[in-house]
């Protein structure tokens, strides 16, 4: 026994000589006793371990580097690439739709293969290096400041697509964006509930639900995933369905962000209707119009038929204000200085997926307001992202589009119906906004609407996603600017509207969907749900599959020391 004694006392000097000289840090907590790391009562022996770099932060920065590129591209394939900071081609595969409180990486692997995920994993987990995956880069939310240091893993070239035509499933891979999966399943003839934003990565999405246009049909996207492939932080892959892995299945289809990383999922799909073919319809208001044009979206929406989706988009400048939909609408610069002056308005765009004769009678409420301007059309499914809004994606998905004013702080609340006298204070706030801060900042709104026939009819537990009862309109605002002078002035601007948002929400709290949550102010009961059972369960479910926290930078629900 005294030699054990001896030996485990030299063993904790031997790795504590060894944490000093690389410059690791425990990130909680103090690894010497047992105290939690979490209140969910994650093992302090099991906290990550980040890099701090001791006494000479750059020098420790620019070897740990090194060593990472000379370390990890040894375990991977042939056609897997690592990129360093400061290198050139590291800017492509790091920028991202917002810069507010983002994660800093100093290296990026670019997988050619599933092992590379698993190699970069294990190796980063074994060194004590955060990391993260990507697909779109278009996560928002300020949690994942706490990443730093880090390795990024670039998902986009696990990019397989698979249709069952027997089952009618499609199987794609985690690098596939939305606008590929929708790309895919139309081509076969098929169609299902895809978020709005095509650049996104759609197996992270429907980590947290998966809400669209769709939903009154076919429910949620992750209401229709069938299985999942997902890479824990111990470098193992499990599958995970009705039939496998039950509880980590109801688990990742609305905290999933929280277990680990996402290779491979099936979903179900159906027969498209009207041939996909879906009527568009986008009118622009005034803002003297807000009361009219919010009555009549509440009408329209008590309920919503399920054909029907409705996005309002706050435009900087109305219609006479922007160049063309293939330059940079909402962005931008008068046409010509002889044009009447244009003025910020309300634009409506409402998608029926059918046929344009079966849309007319919901179209007429908004038409009777008295439109500024009109566009209808007729677009493929696939293609609604492209074709809605005056084409805004055109931007959205661009890193050119994302440069202009690189800042983008965000915030969302959900709300039962929209109150007339909140929608009015907002507008004109927003208004206002914009002219005082013209060329140096933009606020923007984006409000989703959508039907909710197939997403109730479904189980409130069925998923970890909490708000299926309580989830009729997604509302999100940001501020977006080039730099942090007025920084502070933008947070109370965007918090303050928020919190009128959720006072006349018709829920008497904040139910915020997990992908539009703030990642600071946003209570993980706000997130996951306030039933305490809820909580409980993802938190019992962590300790299983992610004892060590290496997945607790994306609206983590355990106690986060500081925070």
């Amino acid at each position: 026994m005294p030699f054990v004694k001896c030996l485990a006392v030299k063993l904790t000097l031997l790795l504590q000589h060894v944490q000093l000289l690389l410059g690791w840090s425990a990130t909680k907590g103090d690894v010497q006793n047992n105290t939690s790391v979490f209140d969910s009562g994650l093992p302090a022996a099991q906290q990550v371990l980040t890099w701090t770099g001791g006494e000479s932060q750059e020098s420790s920065i620019d070897y740990l580097k090194v060593s990472v590129k000379n370390e990890l591209q040894r375990r991977l394939s042939s056609d897997a690439r690592i990129v360093l900071q400061g290198e050139e081609e590291f800017e492509t595969l790091d920028v991202r739709y917002t810069n507010y409180k983002r994660p800093w990486y100093i290296a990026g692997v670019k997988v050619a293969e599933e092992r590379d995920v698993i190699e970069t994993v294990n190796y980063a987990r074994a060194r004590g290096i955060q990391f993260a995956a990507r697909s779109g880069g278009h996560s928002l939310t300020t949690s994942l400041r706490r990443i730093k240091n880090a390795i990024a893993i670039d998902m986009r070239s696990l990019n397989s697509i698979k249709y069952n035509k027997e089952k009618q499933q499609m199987t794609v891979g985690g690098g596939i964006t939305t606008g590929e999966f929708a790309n895919a399943t139309f081509s076969k003839g098929m169609e299902v509930t895809v978020g709005s934003c095509p650049c996104t990565g759609v197996l992270g999405i429907s980590l947290g639900a998966g809400i669209g246009r769709l939903q009154g049909k076919y429910g949620y996207l992750n209401d229709n995933m069938v299985s999942i492939r997902l890479l824990l932080a111990n470098g193992t892959v499990v599958t995970s369905s009705k039939e496998q892995n039950q509880e980590l299945f109801w688990a990742v289809r609305g905290a999933g962000h929280n277990f680990g990383i996402a290779l491979e999922a099936t979903y179900q799909v159906y027969p498209q209707l009207n041939d996909g073919k879906h009527y568009v319809v986008d009118y622009e208001f005034g803002l003297d119009k807000v009361e009219a044009v919010f009555n009549a979206l509440n009408a329209l929406s008590s309920p919503m038929p399920k054909e029907i989706a409705v996005f309002v988009i706050g435009r900087r400048l109305g219609h006479n204000g922007r160049v063309s939909s293939s330059s940079f609408p909402g962005y931008l610069s008068v046409i010509e200085p002889s044009l009447t002056d244009p003025q910020p308005t309300i634009n409506i765009n409402l998608v029926y997926s059918g046929p344009e004769s079966e849309a007319e009678p919901f179209i007429s409420s908004f038409k009777s307001i008295g439109p500024e301007w009109e566009d209808l059309k007729t677009a493929a499914w696939d293609a609604l992202p492209w074709a809605t809004y005056n084409g805004l994606n055109n931007v959205l998905c661009t890193p050119q589009g994302w440069a202009r004013f690189p800042i983008k702080n965000f915030y969302g609340a959900n709300v039962k119906e929209y109150d007339l006298a909140t929608m009015r204070a907002f507008f004109d706030s927003w208004a206002e906004m914009n002219a005082k801060y013209a060329g140096e900042a933009m606020f923007s709104v984006m409000f989703e609407s959508f039907p909710q026939q197939r997403v109730r009819e479904i189980d409130d537990n069925a998923t970890a996603y909490p708000w299926r009862q309580g989830s009729d309109h997604f509302l999100m605002i940001e501020a977006a600017y080039k730099n942090p002078v007025d920084e502070e002035v933008f947070e109370e601007w965007l918090s303050s509207h928020q919190d009128r948002f959720i006072k006349t929400s018709g829920y008497g709290r904040l139910q915020q969907y997990v992908n539009y949550g703030h990642g600071s102010k946003d209570p993980p009961e706000a997130l996951y749900g306030y039933e305490p059972w809820r909580l409980a369960t993802l938190r019992r479910l962590k300790v299983e599959f992610d004892p060590e926290g290496w997945f607790n930078g994306y609206q983590p629900f355990v106690e986060m020391d500081g925070e």
